[in-house]
């Protein structure tokens, strides 16, 4: 259904849902790579939330830290007013995150 979907509203919705559920890697995997298709969509709404779901992921699996940290990193450059202010705040809680596995 997430890679299916093609209303704005049950996109937004669904990226919402899906950092909340326990998946497997597979299942993270294929989250991940519809949440990817997310960002070509017309809604910035849609766009913002599925940036925020990547990043709720990447709480939860380490190793998509740095695949999630360089996305955010170009959206935050180049995306709409919401995705930039989102991604910088997103980028901010990756940084606390990395300083307190660090330490």
């Amino acid at each position: 259904m997430l890679d299916k979907s093609t209303q704005q509203e049950l996109r937004w919705h669904l990226a919402q849902m899906i950092p909340r559920l326990h998946l497997s890697k597979k299942d993270r995997t294929r989250a991940i790579s519809a949440l990817r298709h997310y960002l070509d969509d017309q809604s910035s709404i849609v766009k913002t939330f599925a940036m925020q779901a990547m990043a709720d992921l990447a709480n939860t699996d380490e190793k998509l830290v740095p695949e999630i940290r360089e996305l955010l990193t170009s959206l935050t450059k180049q995306g709409t007013a919401a995705m930039r202010a989102r991604g910088r705040k997103l980028l901010r809680q990756l940084e606390r995150k990395d300083r307190r596995t660090t330490s």
